[in-house]
């Protein structure tokens, strides 16, 4: 069991130590941090933002008046990965709605009525997957436009000047994932 005392430590300092230290551990360890308060903000924070997060089996006890000792547990590994699950068509927002807000990569439901188009932009440092669902497509990929129709996929780099533009009433699943920094 890894510990880490995190009480001398700046706050604004505290919950980068900690998701390292995290994220140093093998699947099924724990991290256990000792902490002048109640660490209930980190673990909201892990919950949302950490998927090996085992938020079920998160454990905090006062051991006295400025000592607070949690129990992060990592997931065993990918049966016990964190899934979710969105209908499209159910998505609130137009033209787009995010299907997995705040979390990577953004999964971003795009509807167009025929002529709708999307105002030039781009996508830095992101590889982008744009998957039309229904209808037909031109993107614009730096002026150059590219007919993507239902059932097929067009990837690109964000750098990418994109202007989307609909043939007919579409629907596309846009798919904007980090790109490493090697």
């Amino acid at each position: 069991m890894t510990e880490l005392d995190v009480r001398e430590l700046p706050p604004s300092e505290r919950h980068g130590r900690i998701r390292g230290a995290f994220e140093a551990l093998e699947p099924g360890e724990t991290l256990t941090i000792v902490n002048d308060h109640d660490p209930k903000p980190l673990y909201h924070e892990m919950a949302a933002e950490v998927s090996a997060f085992d938020a079920d089996g998160y454990a905090v006890e006062r051991a006295g008046p400025s000592r607070f000792v949690a129990e992060l547990p990592k997931s065993e590994g990918d049966d016990a990965a964190r899934a979710d699950r969105v209908r499209i068509a159910e998505l609130d927002g137009e033209p787009h709605a995010d299907a997995f807000p705040g979390r990577e990569p953004k999964s971003i439901r795009l509807s167009l009525e025929a002529g709708e188009r999307v105002p030039e932009h781009e996508h830095p440092d992101r590889t982008v997957l744009f998957h039309v669902l229904e209808g037909a497509i031109d993107v614009a990929l730096d002026g150059d436009p590219r007919r993507v129709e239902a059932g097929e996929i067009l990837r690109f780099e964000g750098e990418s000047a994109i202007e989307p533009t609909a043939r007919e009433d579409s629907v596309a699943l846009v798919v904007l994932s980090p790109r490493s920094a090697e």
